[in-house]
């Protein structure tokens, strides 16, 4: 349910109608959270326990495996706007395919590599040091990462014009968000090992915690820290490493993960909202490149035309409508026809 949610706030971050405040909001905590999961559920399967080799190959099946072929149909689709439509021109072409081919990520897809490199980068710590240097290790890296890139900001911003040299600070910031990420993935791991560690303590406090009513509140009073925290912070953008004040960043990002967690515990389980959980990546990768959220723009547009006194909300509402009716299409025709997209074989039957 809470890669649901945060599936929704990504593709809503991404229009353009949104007031500043909603976009700042958003960004202070919905990439965060999907890194985050990730480590929860390595401590849920005990991941770090298992052959690195083994889980290193499970990732890349997982991960990469979407990446090459989500990329491959934007390069189909690039082809179509540089040839037939017009979309684009020969330069933007070039990038486009340049940050595919060395997983950079064309658009959104910057996500998939990010993720396999945090989720590895993780276990290889986790099996070379103990926890108490590997916790501590983490936000280092992260913070070291985040100033090399800074200075790499400006070598960028001297040498724009430069394919070849922004190309190759690209593949730098590969490794730089993968690092930032990584320390959402590690303490999302070190986070439930001591809720767990904590409620077979018998604490009474996780006891309440862990209650409906008890995650409803903990959840509402860490989403209002985020709510605040991420006003006073700015904008954020885990895809192009901008944090503005780290710590304020990664305590704002770290509520809004945690709160929008808690608050899921609290609620009945929804299977929408499962659904598109469990299929975020498919609408990750869809709704920007195959033009879904234009298609649901357009389709707002015109719902206003009709309406000339809809308020703001019902454009936004028909749009996210939009976007998730035509995604879950794209993940039913994915998941029955082409599960090999996902890295996944076809179940017969």
């Amino acid at each position: 349910m809470a890669k649901g949610i945060g599936i929704f706030f990504v593709a809503l971050g991404h229009m353009e109608d949104i007031a500043t405040g909603t976009r700042v909001w958003i960004s202070s905590f919905h990439m965060p959270l999907f890194f985050l999961i990730s480590g929860i559920l390595m401590a849920v399967k005990d991941d770090p326990a298992k052959d690195f080799r083994e889980a290193v190959s499970k990732r890349f099946r997982g991960i990469i495996i979407p990446y090459l072929w989500f990329s491959l149909s934007y390069f189909i689709i690039d082809i179509g706007n540089l040839n037939v439509v017009h979309n684009i021109d020969l330069h933007t072409f070039i990038v486009d395919t340049i940050d595919s081919a060395t997983f950079y990520g064309m658009s959104v897809l910057w996500f998939l590599p990010a993720l396999f490199l945090a989720s590895v980068g993780f276990l290889f710590l986790k099996k070379k040091f103990s926890d108490r240097i590997t916790a501590p290790l983490l936000i280092v890296i992260a913070v070291v990462s985040y100033v090399i890139k800074l200075q790499f900001e400006k070598l960028y911003a001297a040498n724009e014009s430069s394919l070849l040299i922004t190309s190759l600070i690209n593949i730098v910031y590969i490794f730089l968000r993968a690092a930032v990420a990584q320390s959402f993935v590690g303490y999302g791991y070190y986070a439930k090992k001591l809720a767990d560690r904590l409620l077979s303590s018998g604490s009474k406090i996780m006891s309440f915690a862990s209650s409906r009513p008890g995650s409803l509140v903990a959840g509402m009073v860490l989403l209002a820290v985020n709510i605040v925290l991420a006003g006073m912070n700015g904008c954020a953008d885990l895809r192009n490493v901008i944090l503005n004040n780290v710590a304020v960043y990664y305590v704002a990002a770290f509520a809004g993960c945690f709160g929008i967690i808690l608050i899921c515990k609290a609620l009945p389980v929804s299977k929408i909202i499962t659904y598109f959980g469990r299929n975020s990546i498919i609408v990750m990768a869809c709704h920007i490149n195959y033009y879904i959220l234009y298609a649901g723009i357009k389709l707002a547009w015109l719902v206003d035309s009709y309406n000339t006194h809809a308020k703001h909300y019902v454009f936004v509402a028909v749009t996210m409508i939009t976007v998730f009716v035509l995604s879950a299409v794209v993940i039913e025709v994915i998941n029955r026809f082409f599960p090999f997209v996902l890295g996944r074989k076809r179940v017969k039957g």
